[in-house]
């Protein structure tokens, strides 16, 4: 499980920010950040994680997501 620190935000899990994203319905820049910071990470995603990160982008693409700011 990958946890960022994206400040000026405490700690937080992928799992958390995409369990957070689908149950909205909305995307913010913030999450935006943290994606980034995810996949520029030194430490590769694992499978289950990168199913979940394809899953808001194919959501995003469908229109499903909100982007709000």
């Amino acid at each position: 499980m990958m946890i960022i620190n994206v400040a000026p935000f405490a700690a937080v899990s992928l799992a958390q920010v995409i369990k957070r994203i689908l149950g909205t319905g909305t995307i913010t820049h913030d999450d935006e950040v943290f994606f980034q910071k995810a996949m520029l990470s030194e430490t590769p995603l694992d499978h289950e994680e990168m199913d979940q990160v394809t899953k808001v982008y194919y959501r995003l693409q469908m229109g499903l997501l909100k982007v709000v700011d």
